[in-house]
């Protein structure tokens, strides 16, 4: 805050849009129309953290900022300030956003006693995996050593695994055909290009292992083979 003054007239503005762009993080805004700001002061802090702290100005006029003086896969928190003089506003809420992605828990297959999950996640800045074997009744992943950066480190993110079942899935199937006038000739369009017209039917239906996990919050979800749950 430095040594502003708030300013009463000044409106507090609502907290910005944020956005993950590769290694980036987009924020915009809207700003109330009177009194007409002069500056708009972004602050961060990393998730969980007490102090935010002034990362830019930009004039008014902007309504968008780049910060790209993040780490991929840390979580932060952004909040705006609005200025006109020495004067400021009070600090909008905050928003939250993960750079780079999020954690991810996919699940490969299994049988009646076992399942197979493979766990993406973020950690000092690196994009890391692995793969686990679960059982009903345990929790999805486990500590594993990531020689990328030569630690052990806890794959486990909170959903265990409730049961595995068997479903059937019924594949799509997507015919085009090319329109056949009454002549025998292919109908055109405009530019002289085949009218082509393309149908979905039904296709095999085959056997597929569907993976019950218990969340954190104790509610649970289903997922079928080759689905993706985002743990964060």
């Amino acid at each position: 805050m430095g040594t502003q003054a708030q300013d009463a007239d000044l409106p507090t503005p609502e907290a910005p849009l944020v956005l993950a762009g590769g290694e980036s993080v987009n924020l915009a805004w809207s700003l109330p129309p009177k009194p007409k700001p002069d500056t708009v002061i972004i602050y961060r802090t990393l998730f969980g953290g007490a102090n935010f702290v002034e990362v830019a100005r930009v004039g008014a006029s902007e309504l968008r900022y780049v910060d790209d003086k993040v780490t991929l896969g840390k979580t932060y928190q952004y909040r705006i300030q609005i200025a006109r003089g020495a004067n400021t506003s009070a600090m909008s809420e905050a928003s939250e956003i993960t750079v780079g992605g999020t954690s991810r828990i996919t699940f490969l297959g299994g049988a009646n006693d076992r399942a197979l999950f493979e766990i993406v996640m973020f950690r000092r800045g690196r994009r890391i995996s692995a793969q686990f074997v679960t059982k009903p009744g345990d929790a999805v992943g486990d500590l594993a050593y990531v020689e990328d950066l030569d630690t052990i480190e806890d794959f486990r993110l909170g959903p265990s695994l409730q049961e595995i079942t068997l479903g059937v899935a019924e594949s799509r199937e997507n015919v085009t055909n090319t329109l056949i006038g009454p002549d025998g000739e292919m109908i055109t369009d405009l530019a002289g290009r085949p009218v082509k017209v393309e149908f979905e039917f039904p296709g095999a239906t085959h056997e597929v292992a569907i993976a019950t996990l218990k969340l954190a919050d104790g509610k649970t979800m289903q997922l079928k083979e080759g689905e993706t749950f985002k743990a964060e």
